[in-house]
């Protein structure tokens, strides 16, 4: 069994669907750029996933300056959202949750620039 068969089964559409009813969620997609500019959720800002490390602190609270906004975090497949939702968490954004992959999106896409 792969790394990507054990994780578990998250439904990026439901999310999205809570995200709705909520209001105030901030939506982040965590790929790179390139993936980003390819196609996204609508509404979606792109943080890399790459540059929320240690060194990036500054870098994700100059974008994400409110530490008790919900932020759902999604990728690809729903593993670096995953991380990167986890780290989120460790820096006291308390509300930050992976919500799946990208790759099991079924809405409307946008394209275009970071």
């Amino acid at each position: 069994m792969g790394y990507y068969e054990e994780l578990p089964s998250i439904d990026i559409n439901e999310h999205l669907e809570d995200m709705e009813k909520l209001g105030n969620v901030v939506l982040v997609d965590v790929r790179t750029p390139e993936e980003y500019r390819e196609g996204h959720v609508p509404g979606a800002i792109n943080i890399e996933a790459k540059r929320c490390g240690r060194s990036g602190r500054s870098y994700v609270e100059s974008i994400l300056p409110d530490k008790t906004a919900r932020i759902y975090m999604y990728c690809y497949s729903g593993a670096r959202s995953g991380m990167t939702a986890a780290f989120l968490r460790q820096m006291g954004y308390d509300r930050a949750e992976n919500i799946g992959g990208y790759e099991g999106y079924t809405g409307p896409v946008a394209t275009g620039q970071v």
